[in-house]
C-alpha cells in the first residue's frame, strides 16, 4: 500500500488536534458572526481582508531569488542579478498588462491562481482532483456572492466586462465544487482528515462568507504559511540574520510598489482603491513566483 505524502507539512510542530480543527472552527466562527451581526460584508471588512491578503501574501515569496539561486547554481552576484532581472521582467509585464488589457490580466491571474493553489493539495491524490480544489477556491465566491465579485472585477477592469467575467466564473464553479467534495471524500478514505477538513472549511467560507473574507481565510490561514515554511526550509543554508534581512527588504520594496500603485491609479474611491491595489500587487508578485514554482517542480524527481 502506497503511503500518501503531501508536499506541504507546515505546522508539524503543532498538535494534531489543533491543526485538524483550527481552520474549520475559525471559519465556522466567522460565518456565525457574519450571520448574526453582518459585520463581514461592509467596506471596512473588505479593506481589512485586502490588507491581510497583502501582508500575509508578500512574505512567502520574499526568498524566491535565494531559492532559485540554489536550484540553478547561480549563487554569485552575476547569477542572482540575472534571476532578479527575470523576476522583475515578469512582474513588469503583469503590471503593463493590467494597465493596457485589464480583462486579459484578470483572466490570466485567475487561471494562474487556480493552478497555483491546486499545488497545495497535490501529493498522493490525482492532480485533476487537486486542480478541482484550486478551481473551486477561485470560482465558488462568484457563484455564492455574484454581485460582490462582479463589483470587484468591474473595479479591477474599469468596465462592465469584469461583471461578465464574474458571471462566467460563477457558472463554471459547480463542477469544481463537486470535484472538491470528491477530493474531501478521497482524503477521508486515505487517512488524510486534515486535508479533507481544510478543503471543506474553505468551501464553506467561499459559500457563506463575503468573497474577500473567504479568500483571506484560505490565503492567510493555509497557502501563505505553507509556502513560507517551505521557503524557510529550502534556504536552510542561509543564516537567520540574512534571511530576516532579505525578507524585510523585499517586503518593504513590495509594499512600496503597492503604495505607488494606490497613489497613481486614478479616480477610484479609497476603499475600492485598496482592494484594487491589493489584487494587482498580489498578481504582479504571483506571476514570477508561479513561474519559479513551475520550473522547480519540473526539476524535482518524480
Amino acid at each position: 500500500m502506497t503511503k500518501t505524502l503531501y508536499a506541504y507539512a507546515a505546522g508539524a510542530t503543532f498538535s494534531k488536534m489543533l491543526r485538524l480543527f483550527a481552520l474549520p472552527l475559525a471559519t465556522l466562527l466567522l460565518i456565525f458572526i457574519d450571520r448574526f451581526w453582518g459585520v463581514m460584508d461592509g467596506t471596512h471588512a473588505n479593506m481589512l481582508a485586502a490588507v491581510a491578503i497583502v501582508l500575509a501574501g508578500i512574505p512567502h515569496g520574499t526568498l524566491d531569488v535565494e531559492i532559485a539561486a540554489v536550484h540553478f547554481g547561480h549563487k554569485g552576484f552575476a547569477g542572482k542579478a540575472k534571476i532578479i532581472s527575470g523576476y522583475l521582467g515578469c512582474a513588469a509585464a503583469m503590471v503593463l498588462l493590467w494597465f493596457q488589457l485589464p480583462e486579459l490580466a484578470l483572466i490570466s491571474f485567475l487561471i494562474i491562481s487556480i493552478v497555483h493553489f491546486s499545488r497545495d493539495w497535490r501529493g498522493g491524490v490525482d492532480p485533476f482532483l487537486a486542480m478541482m480544489v484550486g478551481w473551486a477556491l477561485v470560482a465558488l465566491p462568484a457563484l455564492a456572492s455574484p454581485d460582490d465579485v462582479a463589483m470587484i472585477f468591474a473595479v479591477l477592469t474599469g468596465s462592465n466586462n469584469g461583471a461578465v467575467i464574474a458571471a462566467l466564473l460563477g457558472a463554471a464553479s459547480v463542477p469544481a465544487a463537486l470535484g472538491s467534495l470528491v477530493f474531501a471524500y478521497w482524503a477521508f478514505r486515505h487517512n488524510e482528515a486534515q486535508s479533507a477538513m481544510e478543503v471543506l472549511a474553505c468551501i464553506a467560507a467561499a459559500l457563506f462568507l463575503p468573497p474577500l473574507v473567504a479568500f483571506a481565510i484560505f490565503f492567510c490561514g493555509l497557502h501563505s504559511p505553507r509556502h513560507m515554511a517551505d521557503a524557510l526550509r529550502e534556504t536552510g543554508d542561509l543564516s537567520p540574520l540574512k534571511k530576516t534581512a532579505i525578507i524585510i527588504a523585499v517586503f518593504a520594496l513590495s509594499l512600496g510598489l503597492g503604495v505607488l500603485m494606490f497613489l497613481f491609479q486614478g479616480d477610484v474611491p479609497a476603499d475600492l482603491g485598496i482592494v484594487r491595489t491589493a489584487f494587482i500587487l498580489i498578481s504582479t508578485l504571483t506571476v514570477p513566483h508561479f513561474i519559479l514554482e513551475h520550473i522547480l517542480s519540473d526539476k524535482k524527481p518524480a
